[in-house]
C-alpha cells in the first residue's frame, strides 16, 4: 500500500493516462486564461466606447445649460441621453457645478438639488475618466466640462454591467465543461491506448516471471501471429531463447549420461587392473601348490597368498557396489565410503608412482547424499593423480565442522589451468570439450550445485592445487548425531 503512495511505482497505463489529464488540464488552463483575457479586453473597450459616446452627448446638451443655471434644462438633457443609449445601460447621472455640487441627476430623490456630490460618487471613479471592473456589475465614467477656457461642471455616471458579468460567466462555466469532457476522454483514450500497447510487455513479463519459478515456456503460437512489429519479433526472439534452453538442457543430460559412461568405463578398467595383479598372484600360488603342495611350509605360504588375493579382490568388488548402487535409494554419507576411495584410485596412483594419503576425520553419519559426494571426491582424486608428478603424494582430506562437510584435494602439479578452475567453482558456465576433457571436473560441478555445495580452488605458493568443497549439511540432524 504504500508503495502506491510513490509515482514511480505506479504502472504505465495509470501514468500516462494522468500525464495526459495533467497536460490537458494545463492546456486548458491557458487556453481559458487567453480567451477571458481576450474576453474582458474587448467587454471593457466596447463599453469605454459606449460610455464615452453617452458623455459626448451629454456634454453637448448639458453645458450650456449649466452656464445658464437652468436646471430643467439640464434634466431634461440627461433623460434624453439614457432614453438615446438605452444598449449602454446607463444606471445613475450626476451633473455638478465647478464647486461639486448637484445641479441636476437622474434620481432627484437619491441627489438633490444643491447638494454637495457624495463622496462615495466621487470615489466610484477612482479620479479616472473610465472604471471598470471586470465581473462586476458597475462600470463608472466622469467627463470635466470645459467653457470656454474654464471649468463648468462635471458630469458622473455609472452603467449597469450585469448582462455582461453574466456572459462572462456562462463563458468560464462553457470552458470549463468543455475542458473537463475533453480531459476525461483523452485520458480514457491514453489508457485504453496504453493498455493495449502495454498488452504484449504483460505477456512477457508474465512468461518471465513463470521461467524463474517454474521454467521456461514458449508463448503460444496464436499470440505470435496476431502480433505485429517489433513485438511480433521480440516473441519470436524469446521462442526461440526457450527453445535454445531445452535443448542446452538436453545437451547437458546427455554430456552427464557420457561422463557418467566415461566413468564407468575408467572404473572398469581400474577393477580389471586391480583384480588382475591379486589373479596373477593366485594363479601363481595354484601352481606353486600343484607342483610342491607336499610341502608343509610351501603349502601354508601359498595359501596363504591366495586368501589375501581372495581379501584384496573382496575388497575392490565390495568398495564398487557401495559406489555405483542401482536401488535408486539414498544414503547418508560414512567414513568407510572415503575410505574406499583410496582401493578405488590405487590402481592409478600404482600406474603413475604417486601415493595417497587419506585423512579421515568423519566419526559417524553425515547426513548428505552419499552417491553424490563420493562421485565428485573420486573425480577430483583421479584429476588430481593425472596431474600429479611420479614420486608425489596427493593428500584427500574429510571432516566436519561449522555445519558443513569439507573436502580437500591436494596435490603437488603444476596447478590446474585457469579455465578449468573457472568451469570448476562456477565462474565460467561454457561446456566441456567435445573430446571429452574437463567432463570430470564439469560433472564435479554439476553433483556439488545439486547439494548447495561451494568449490574453492586455491594454487599455493610451493605449487601444486588445493579443491576445497564445502556442503551444507542439516543443523538439527547433525546436533542429534553429536548428542
Amino acid at each position: 500500500m504504500i508503495g502506491w503512495l510513490h509515482p514511480t511505482s505506479w504502472p504505465i497505463t495509470v501514468k500516462v493516462p494522468l500525464a495526459v489529464a495533467a497536460l490537458m488540464i494545463l492546456v486548458g488552463v491557458v487556453l481559458s486564461e487567453r480567451v477571458l483575457t481576450h474576453l474582458d479586453e474587448s467587454q471593457q473597450r466596447h463599453l469605454r466606447d459606449l460610455a464615452q459616446s453617452y458623455l459626448d452627448g451629454l456634454s453637448s446638451a448639458a453645458a450650456p445649460s449649466i452656464l445658464r443655471d437652468d436646471v430643467w434644462e439640464v434634466f431634461d438633457a440627461i433623460e434624453r441621453a439614457q432614453a438615446l443609449n438605452k444598449s449602454v445601460n446607463p444606471a445613475e447621472t450626476i451633473v455638478a457645478n465647478a464647486d461639486e455640487r448637484v445641479i441636476a441627476a437622474s434620481d432627484p430623490r437619491r441627489f438633490p438639488i444643491g447638494s454637495p456630490v457624495p463622496r462615495v460618487v466621487l470615489d466610484q471613479t477612482h479620479a479616472q475618466p473610465f472604471w471598470f471592473d471586470i465581473g462586476g456589475d458597475r462600470a463608472y465614467a466622469m467627463r470635466t466640462l470645459a467653457y470656454p477656457g474654464r471649468e463648468v461642471g462635471t458630469i458622473f455616471a455609472s452603467f449597469d454591467t450585469s448582462h455582461l458579468a453574466s456572459e462572462r460567466r456562462g463563458v468560464i462555466l462553457t470552458l470549463a465543461a468543455t475542458n473537463g469532457l475533453l480531459t476525461f476522454l483523452l485520458a480514457a483514450a491514453g489508457w485504453v491506448l496504453v493498455a493495449r500497447m502495454m498488452r504484449p510487455i504483460r505477456v512477457l513479463s508474465d512468461h518471465l516471471g513463470s521461467a524463474r519459478e517454474s521454467g521456461a515456456t514458449p508463448i503460444a503460437g496464436e499470440i505470435v501471429a496476431h502480433s505485429r512489429g517489433e513485438f511480433a519479433r521480440l516473441f519470436i526472439a524469446y521462442n526461440e531463447l526457450v527453445h535454445s534452453i531445452d535443448q542446452r538442457h538436453e545437451l547437458s543430460a546427455r554430456l552427464a549420461e557420457e561422463e557418467k559412461l566415461s566413468s564407468l568405463g575408467r572404473l572398469a578398467s581400474a577393477l580389471a587392473h586391480e583384480i588382475n595383479n591379486p589373479l596373477g598372484g593366485i594363479f601363481n600360488a595354484l601352481a606353486t601348490l600343484k607342483s610342491h603342495g607336499h610341502l608343509e611350509s610351501v603349502r601354508a605360504g601359498s595359501i596363504d597368498l591366495v586368501e589375501r588375493g581372495l581379501v584384496g579382490i573382496r575388497d575392490v568388488v565390495r568398495s564398487t557396489l557401495a559406489l555405483h548402487r542401482t536401488d535408486g535409494s539414498t544414503r547418508d554419507l560414512i567414513p568407510a565410503d572415503i575410505d574406499d576411495l583410496c582401493l578405488l584410485v590405487a590402481p592409478e596412483a600404482s600406474r603413475r608412482s604417486v601415493t595417497v594419503s587419506i585423512h579421515n576425520g568423519l566419526a559417524g553419519k553425515v547426513p548428505v547424499p552419499s552417491s553424490s559426494v563420493r562421485q565428485a571426491t573420486l573425480n577430483l582424486l583421479l584429476n588430481a593423480l593425472a596431474a600429479a608428478p611420479p614420486g608425489s603424494r596427493v593428500d584427500l582430506s574429510a571432516r566436519v565442522a561449522d555445519g558443513r562437510l569439507m573436502l580437500e584435494v591436494e596435490d603437488r602439479g603444476g596447478g590446474l589451468p585457469a579455465a578449468t578452475a573457472e568451469q570448476l567453482t562456477g565462474a565460467s558456465t561454457s561446456r566441456p570439450l567435445r573430446d571429452g576433457s574437463g567432463l570430470g571436473l564439469w560433472m564435479t560441478r554439476r553433483l556439488m550445485d545439486m547439494l548447495d555445495a561451494t568449490i574453492a580452488v586455491e594454487r599455493p605458493e610451493e605449487g601444486g592445487t588445493v579443491v576445497r568443497i564445502r556442503v551444507p549439511v542439516p543443523q538439527h540432524e547433525v546436533l542429534a548425531d553429536v548428542a
